[in-house]
């Protein structure tokens, strides 16, 4: 059984309340124990990763690699909010983590100005295999779908994001993982209605944020085909990602 060390009570609570899995800190990063012997977490001050033996088909609209790739590992990277004059571009910053961290090939990398202890985490089994939800949560660039543009390709990105991922060992369809894709914005946009959570631009129900990014990373398990929301395995995801979300947003902004 892994033990907690004797990290902040702050942080403990905020990175571990949220489910009954322990924690281990090792060189200065938190090991989120997992439902599968199949991934690793791991999450510090700057960052959340995941890393995994073999390469799994992943849908996601990450900075560095988005889109299908087969990948081995993820990296949501804090980034400071000023960033009006950045040294790197945006994916330069995250294969330059990736190196740092001996993160393998292919890896997929998202960016944040939220912090890191807003990061939540879901265990689960559905159909006999293990699946995780993982979200980081930043609402100061939280926008309406359709709200006026207000950037710029020359500008800095904005910060404040919503960073999902969902992993299983359970092997989706590509047409699945597109669907969950979907899903997980529903999901998303459903949490931010029932908590009033509105864009400063039009003053509207916000749907996300402006930098929003997810990843679904499949595994080689049972395959499943069609993961909407008329399935039990689509309420379930839905469900399990909309409490962690809540949580987030629940404990840093309400």
């Amino acid at each position: 059984m892994l033990t907690r060390p004797e990290i902040s009570a702050q942080i403990l609570e905020t990175l571990c309340a949220f489910t009954d899995n322990t924690c281990l800190k090792i060189f200065g990063r938190l090991i989120l124990e997992t439902p599968s012997d199949n991934w690793q977490s791991h999450t510090s001050s700057a960052h959340f990763t995941l890393q995994w033996p073999e390469p799994r088909p992943c849908l996601s609209s990450a900075v560095l690699n988005g889109g299908l790739v087969s990948a081995r590992s993820l990296i949501n990277l804090r980034v400071e909010r000023d960033a009006n004059a950045p040294l790197h571009t945006p994916e330069q910053s995250l294969q330059q983590a990736q190196q740092r961290l001996q993160l393998p090939d292919t890896c997929v990398g998202m960016m944040t100005a939220a912090s890191m202890a807003s990061l939540r985490h879901s265990h689960s089994h559905i159909y006999g295999e293990a699946l995780a939800v993982y979200v980081s949560c930043g609402l100061s660039n939280a926008r309406r779908a359709g709200d006026p543009c207000d950037w710029k390709p020359t500008q800095a990105m904005p910060v404040g994001t919503i960073n999902s991922v969902v992993i299983a060992d359970l092997s989706f369809s590509t047409a699945g993982m597109v669907e969950l894709h979907s899903l997980i914005s529903e999901a998303k946009a459903a949490v931010l209605q029932d908590m009033n959570i509105r864009s400063p631009v039009s003053g509207q129900i916000a749907t996300g944020t402006g930098t929003d990014a997810c990843a679904i990373i499949s595994g080689c398990g049972a395959p499943v085909r069609w993961l909407g929301k008329h399935t039990d395995i689509g309420e379930h995801i839905a469900r399990q990602y909309m409490d962690a979300l809540r949580s987030s947003i629940d404990a840093f902004y309400c």
